[in-house]
């Protein structure tokens, strides 16, 4: 029989984000693959150093998150709450459904006539969205997606285009073989950070998130023309 998956609960969302400081050797790492850019030497350190302690902050965020079994099973839940907590709300009597409204605050006589049912109504809207993102977790295999590499990439490929007036690019080629790691000068000064930041991800996963901003600012661009 297979094992019960329960939601996981006490997740706390709000964590200390935790300063971060590059040292000088790693600082001229960073400006010698950057190449020539806009504006103040201090700024621009302050900038990446603010981008690395939100990577941190993200990816510790992302490791928190329960598997794909559990958050299918806090979606059963909440739909299964949502299910019964509508039930008893259409069940109540006109006596109850009135003395429920009367306690709430900021609701004027005129407004209370239909509260009970505008409420069932939004609780059935929550019911079928957690049916409807259980069918398509189930429909997902694997571990829940990471977003916070591709969500940094992103964020250091529109700082790159600020500092250096330069296109952001990718090339996972090294010269004309294909090895799926980041070679463009953009590449380079990105897989730098992380190598500085989070020396354990592959350049595969920093090749994968360029590849999507490539993609998606082409796709924009492409449908700004038509």
């Amino acid at each position: 029989m297979p094992r019960k998956i329960r939601p996981r609960y006490g997740i706390d969302p709000v964590q200390e984000v935790q300063p971060f400081a590059f040292t000088d050797a790693q600082i001229e790492c960073l400006f010698a693959t950057l190449g020539p850019a806009k504006g103040g030497r201090h700024e621009i350190i302050a900038q990446l150093e603010r981008c690395a302690r939100d990577y941190i902050w993200l990816r510790n965020q992302n490791q928190e998150k329960p598997t794909r079994a559990e958050q299918n099973a806090a979606l059963t839940e909440i739909g299964e709450l949502a299910q019964g907590l509508g039930r008893r709300l259409r069940s109540l009597d006109m006596d109850t459904q009135w003395e429920v409204m009367a306690a709430l605050p900021l609701l004027n006589a005129n407004s209370r006539t239909d509260w009970i049912a505008d409420c069932v109504d939004r609780i059935e809207d929550l019911e079928h969205a957690a049916e409807h993102a259980l069918r398509t977790g189930k429909q997902r295999t694997g571990w829940r997606i990471q977003t916070h590499v591709r969500r940094t990439v992103e964020r250091l490929a529109n700082l790159y285009g600020e500092l250096t007036n330069r296109p952001f690019s990718h090339n996972p080629n090294q010269l004309t073989k294909y090895d799926g790691e980041p070679h463009s000068r953009a590449g380079r000064f990105i897989t730098v950070f992380f190598g500085i930041v989070d020396p354990d991800i592959p350049l595969t996963s920093i090749s994968t998130a360029m590849a999507s901003i490539v993609r998606a600012r082409n796709a924009r661009a492409q449908s700004a023309i038509s």
